[in-house]
């Protein structure tokens, strides 16, 4: 279980500069259920075609929708793009670049080389991340109830901005993107009895990072109460909180 963990999030780690490129929306239908954010579970009926109309693949119809969690490389990137920021029972179509689908070297007999997609897609349910993103509020109060606040930022950070009261500090990943395979015991030295049952909170940067954190807390290693500090430590400075200095 470990050894899926550390690659998981060191792959997803990686991966956020595919998105430089954009998909283009052609038709949208908005839904009026639950929005599909980063690490949101999905089931999507779609169809998958060539630029002339040749459908190359499709699961209306027979019963079978694709499920699958945003943001953990399971689709094509230029897919995964074109559902977040819809809701249940939202309608597109996109088009989607090479580059942001099987680029060069296609896929098998199936894609050609620098074939650009179009997918015809409903989102036919939506459910949340395991984990909660939360503000500078109930941060807050949680800390005062005793949960474990993890700045997971690099120690010159730490320096910089100074940290928040009560909070704990193990950084997660070093400037080259390596991950710290001391912070599990850092977890587990913390938590103590409660183990996995323990209300734990990650503090990142932007908080992009603590998101990653916490969707491998409460997906992989079952951590039920996971707290992720929406915006990271820049929400907790412009909400004007107090910071102490790091020593």
């Amino acid at each position: 279980m470990k050894k899926i963990f550390f690659i998981t999030i060191l792959i997803i780690f990686k991966i956020n500069a595919i998105f430089a490129e954009n998909i283009e929306i052609i038709n949208d239908t908005e839904g009026d259920g639950l929005k599909v954010v980063n690490h949101s579970w999905v089931k999507i009926e779609y169809t998958g075609s060539f630029e002339d109309g040749t459908v190359f693949d499709t699961n209306v119809g027979k019963d079978k929708p694709l499920v699958f969690q945003i943001g953990m490389k399971e689709v094509i990137p230029g897919f995964e793009q074109g559902i977040v920021g819809a809701n249940k029972g939202s309608k597109r179509k996109i088009k989607i670049p090479s580059m942001l689908a099987y680029g060069e070297k296609g896929a098998g007999e199936l894609i050609p080389p620098n074939s650009n997609l179009i997918f015809e897609f409903k989102i036919l349910d939506v459910l949340n991340p395991n984990y909660e993103k939360i503000d500078s509020e109930k941060l807050e109060n949680l800390i005062n109830e005793n949960a474990v606040a993890l700045d997971i930022r690099l120690d010159n950070q730490w320096k910089k901005t100074g940290v928040i009261k009560g909070s704990f500090q193990e950084t997660a990943f070093d400037i080259n993107g390596k991950f710290n395979v001391y912070l599990m015991d850092k977890v587990r030295a913390l938590a103590g009895a409660e183990s996995q049952g323990i209300e734990l909170i990650f503090i990142s940067h932007d908080g992009k990072t603590a998101e990653i954190l916490g969707n491998a807390f409460a997906e992989d290693l079952g951590f039920t109460n996971v707290y992720v500090l929406d915006g990271g430590i820049q929400s907790w400075i412009k909400s004007n909180k107090p910071l102490v200095s790091y020593n």
